[in-house]
């Protein structure tokens, strides 16, 4: 707020501010005074598809994002566990088909290739439940958010390193007034907050979270036993040396233990005859089989930020963080096979195999970077920025199988013992060792041309020395509003990825190494907002149509499993294409807002001198829906609704044949991504009553995940009846799960 001393006449006011467009307004002075409220809109909203999420009482993007969710909402579209990860699912351009999952794919692309950003700081997988078949949560408190900025594509150039989207976590300083907080029970996990001043200058805000989905799951009698436990501690504290300059400390610890209780299975004894030794016998064979699978994982982020304002016209923020990521997974299975022999002699045959898998993986990242944002005119704003990251890469891993064969027939009665051993990982790759780091720089011109038309041009340089890959990438984007009522934004820009640890094919720095993929970007968008006519000024509806096309250069193959992993070839060895369609409509009334979103989408991948040509991505899902609606009861009652349909991610199928010379049936990989899954559905419903008791503000809430119980497939696993035929399994999705809370605002 600002007063202004004039005499009375006719003026033309502007209003400019660093990274906002700058606004002219006339004004007619007269006696007694005028007050005037203006509205500054962020660029990077006008010039590109960003959907913020605002926490309550945060006025600036309110008025202009896409899709405007405050915390408490990102709960209640986020089913049984508050993850604002899980809540974007329903935005156009995201598909996951998993309700359970918080990793998502936008626009055709793999999950690893978004970028995800904590008050500017990357975070790499940032999930708990990691080793959980088909389910993940995201690690941030959705409590102490700020905004949450979701870039689909054509984002600027202060980003990189990503080929797809860009997701910009921004957590909020604590109350500087006084001290408040928030509790939530459910029959999920317990969450909370506590925030208030440190001094006239300083505030922090806390936030925990510890989950018991281990006995949810041991009622709902799912996920092959699985109990995973997760936690996490984080927050911020700051404090403001002068009004313009202020130091930021944020920190987020997260930590999982998971184990799968022990799979004992005994088969037998079953009986029947055969030959041995050129006489006839008869067998008696029993099995038995016994897997046990733990997994530890922690993550940690600590980052300082300074944030100085220089002047009135330039903006510097300079920070560094560390993130630590360990990953300890252990899996042993004891396998063994008897068959009694009655024939002339009482013959014995057994083998006994112990499979171990072990991964030891710590990857530490040291990030120092520095940005400037020039206001150099009120039409015209610089950005730039470099950034150092150190990479420490230690993995250890243990593949190894051992297989004892004992039997007498053949040299009765002295029992012949063959030993096998099989080791499945390179020992190249048992230990590896990777010290590396990456260098960056980007800058970008964003110019007002006029009150209609406004562009950004723009470019970055990225190095990474494992690879010696060095890539450069131009930007350019544009919003023009002059078409009546309609707003055209495109964009236009070459991204690159550089390889994540589980694509590079050696941990030795060279040029022969793994290199970056390259995603080109090009994107038509239209949008119009209504003012309904329904007594209410502020009911309002906002369409938008984007459409898109990415083409993808030194693609690294990757292919997905029946349990939700990824696997990839280390090598730059495909080309794609991704083209598409973007839908969303968004209702605001008075006691009632939502949104549907449609996205129709093709995605292919093409192996190179393969000469089998294009095929489907595993992400390639033709039709994604969803919708969203929180309805405003009266009397503190509030209902939410959310509605998924995907019409099927592509797979690649197994095939059973018979092997003749084996004399058995086996599983043959089929064409790849040839098939689809079965489609999709689901309906999510929450009920909830805001009400007082005392100084605190209660929340009762019922919230149900799946509520029509529909059956989703995942994927399929291919196995072998008893009788040694293929037997083909569904991989299922979690059926029909409610879940009872309270939470406790003071």
């Amino acid at each position: 707020q600002f007063s202004l001393s004039l005499a009375n006449g006719d003026y033309q006011l502007q209003f400019s501010f660093i990274g906002y467009k700058t606004e002219t307004a006339p004004i007619t002075v007269a006696d007694g005074g005028k007050t005037l409220s203006i509205a500054l809109i962020p660029t990077g909203v006008l010039l590109q598809e960003v959907t913020v999420y605002t926490n309550p009482g945060d006025g600036e993007a309110a008025q202009v994002s896409s899709t405007s969710l405050q915390s408490e909402r990102v709960r209640e579209i986020s089913s049984i566990v508050p993850d604002v990860m899980r809540s974007i699912q329903a935005l156009p351009g995201i598909s996951a088909n998993n309700e359970f999952s918080a990793k998502f794919n936008v626009r055709g692309g793999n999950f690893d290739e978004n970028l995800v950003l904590v008050n500017g700081a990357q975070v790499y997988e940032p999930f708990h439940v990691k080793e959980a078949d088909n389910a993940s949560i995201g690690i941030f408190n959705v409590d102490l958010m700020r905004k949450v900025d979701l870039m689909t594509g054509g984002f600027s150039a202060r980003y990189g390193d990503r080929a797809s989207s860009v997701l910009n976590i921004e957590y909020r300083e604590g109350n500087r007034e006084r001290y408040t907080g928030a509790a939530t029970l459910s029959m999920t996990n317990l969450d909370g907050y506590i925030e208030g001043p440190l001094s006239s200058r300083g505030s922090f805000i806390l936030g925990l979270r510890k989950s018991y989905l281990e006995y949810v799951l041991a009622m709902l009698d799912v996920e092959d036993g699985a109990r995973p436990s997760f936690y996490d501690i984080q927050g911020v504290t700051s404090f403001y040396i002068t009004p313009k300059n202020k130091l930021l400390f944020e920190f987020i610890h997260a930590g999982d233990d998971f184990r799968i209780d022990p799979q004992i299975e005994t088969i037998g004894p079953f009986t029947g005859t055969g030959t041995v030794q050129g006489e006839p016998a008869n067998l008696t064979e029993t099995r038995y089989d016994e897997e046990n699978e733990k997994a530890r994982y922690f993550s940690n982020l600590f980052d300082l930020q300074s944030v100085n304002f220089i002047g009135k016209n330039l903006l510097l923020r300079t920070e560094v963080s560390y993130y630590d990521q360990l990953e300890e997974e252990r899996y042993h299975e004891i396998f063994n096979r008897n068959v009694a022999i009655e024939a002339s002699q009482n013959y014995f045959y057994r083998v006994d195999v112990d499979d171990i898998e072990e991964n030891d993986l710590r990857i530490k990242t040291l990030e120092m970077k520095s940005d400037i944002d020039a206001q150099i005119h009120p039409f015209h704003q610089l950005k730039a920025g470099i950034s150092y990251q150190d990479i420490r890469y230690r993995q250890d891993q243990v593949d190894r199988e051992t297989i004892v064969e004992r039997f007498d027939f053949e040299n009765y009665p002295d029992t012949t013992v063959n030993v096998i051993d099989n080791n499945y990982i390179d020992p190249a790759d048992q230990q590896i060792r990777a010290d590396s780091y990456k260098l960056a720089g980007y800058l970008e011109d964003v110019w007002q041309a006029s009150d209609k038309l406004l562009l950004s041009i723009g470019g970055r340089a990225d190095y990474f020395d494992i690879n010696r890959d060095l890539n450069i990438s131009p930007r350019i984007s544009a919003s023009y509003s002059g078409l009546g009522e309609w707003t055209v934004r495109g964009a236009w820009g070459h991204y690159y990825q550089s390889p994540i640890y589980r694509q590079i094919a050696s941990p030795v720095a060279s040029d022969t190494n793994t290199q970056a993929i390259r995603a080109t970007h090009y994107i038509l968008s239209l949008e119009r907002g209504f003012l309904l006519k329904t007594g209410n000024g502020s009911d309002n509806l906002k369409l938008r149509i984007e459409s898109y096309y990415k083409d993808y250069d030194d693609l690294i193959h990757s292919e997905i499993g029946g349990d939700g992993n990824i696997f990839y070839t280390r090598r730059n060895d495909a080309t794609g294409f991704v083209k598409g369609i973007d839908l969303h409509a968004v209702l605001s009334m008075k006691r009632f807002y939502g949104w549907l979103s449609y996205g129709l989408l093709s995605a292919k991948e093409d192996l190179i001198d393969d000469n089998r040509g294009a095929f489907p991505r595993y992400t390639d899902q033709r039709h994604t829906l969803s919708a969203v609606g929180d309805m405003q009861l009266g009397s503190g009652w509030k209902f939410n609704f959310r509605a998924f349909y995907g019409s099927g991610f592509a797979y690649t199928p197994l095939v059973p044949e018979f092997d003749t010379d084996a004399d058995r049936w086996i599983w043959e990989e089929g064409d790849i991504n040839s098939e689809h899954l079965p489609p999709y559905k689901r309906l999510d419903v929450r009920l909830s009553r805001e009400f007082a008791m005392g100084n605190a503000r209660m929340v009762a809430f019922l919230d149900v995940s799946n509520v029509l119980n529909f059956k989703n497939i995942y994927g399929y696993s291919y196995r072998f009846t008893r009788q040694g035929l293929p037997n083909r399994e569904e991989v299922e999705l979690w059926p029909i799960v409610p879940s009872l809370g309270l939470t406790v605002k003071l």
